[in-house]
Parts: structure tokens; sequence; C-alpha cells
């Protein structure tokens, strides 16, 4: 009997033995689970959704108006508009005029309106050899224009124009500087 017993205590020792390493082993790696390798940011109060690296393209009776290309965007659902970074906009012509691409640092796009504001390092050109340059520019969905107030730098073939303040129809090429105009025209070859 006095046997038994010894066994019983081995055993019951072994128990509590094998019970201890079990436990310590599941607390040593449930300590050692490491964080994700990439937290994402989080978001500001005022937004509800941040993507990165977005294409949208603006459709009128199956006519594409625009396409926008940004490296970033935050939308804004309160007040209805998308915070832009890296922005490319290339703005749909006809076959005469050629499309308009517009390039700047950030921007928004009022979904409403469908207006697309640039700021920034803002450079337009055209397949045509229009360029401009201006701190800051908005296309009008509605009047398919672009515009800026501030000041201006818009070159065509041998004609400079500078002043503050442009609207360029996108359908026509139309532009008019409003204020403060200097042109120059740069002799060379005719052709």
């Amino acid at each position: 009997m006095q046997k038994l017993n010894k066994i019983r205590q081995l055993l019951a020792l072994v128990i509590v033995a094998a019970s201890m390493y079990l436990v310590t082993t599941i607390a040593l790696k449930v300590a050692r689970v490491k964080e994700p390798a990439e937290m994402l940011p989080r978001l500001a109060k005022n937004i509800d959704v941040s993507l990165q690296k977005i294409h949208f393209t603006e459709m009128k009776k199956q006519v594409k108006q625009w396409d926008l290309v940004a490296d970033r965007a935050e939308y804004d659902k309160e007040k209805d508009l998308t915070r832009l970074g890296g922005i490319r906009l290339v703005v749909a012509g006809n076959r005469s005029t050629g499309d308009i691409t517009l390039t700047a640092d950030r921007g928004e796009y009022l979904t409403k309106t469908k207006d697309v504001r640039l700021s920034g390092n803002v450079v337009a050109t055209s397949a045509s050899g229009m360029e401009f340059t201006t701190s800051q520019a908005a296309y009008r969905g509605a009047r398919a224009m672009i515009e800026t107030p501030a000041r201006v730098r818009f070159t065509n073939g041998k004609l400079t124009v500078e002043g503050v303040g442009m609207e360029l129809f996108t359908e026509t090429k139309r532009v008019r500087i409003l204020h403060d105009v200097t042109a120059t025209v740069h002799p060379g070859t005719r052709k």
C-alpha cells in the first residue's frame, strides 16, 4: 500500500510539473506577440475615408470630361469634399483643341458641383504647346473653364502673357487675362 501511495504522489508531481510547463510556455508565447509591422495613422476627426493612389473619371452623357489622378485622398463627408495630394488632372478637349493636363501639389474635389480646386505649383500644358503656371487654379465643370485669381504666366508658341487672374475655356482654348497684363511676342522664324 505504501508503494501505491508513492506512485500516486509521483504521478501528482509529474502532472503538476507538466501543467506548470504548459502554463509557462503559453505565457511566454503571449508575451512575445509582436506589434503589426506597419501601423496605419489615425484619421483626423473630420476625415471619413482616406485612400492612396486614386483615379477618378468624370463622365457626362457618356463622354469623358476629365480624369483625376492623385497620390492620396481624404474624404470629408460633413463638407462633402475630398482633399487631394499629388494631383494630375487631364481635362478632355476636342480634336482641334486637345487635352489640357494640370498638375498641382494639393487640391480639393467638390462632390456637389464636381469642381476641382488646385493649389501649390499649378502647371498646365496642352498637346498644342500651350502652357501656364500659377499658384492656384480651379476647374469649373459646369462652365468647362479653368480659372485663377492669382498671378499667371501663359505661353503659347511665340506669345507670352503675364497678369493677374485668368479664364481659360477648355472647349475653345479661349483665354482671358484679367488685370495687370503684359504681353511679349518672341521673334523667330516664320512657319
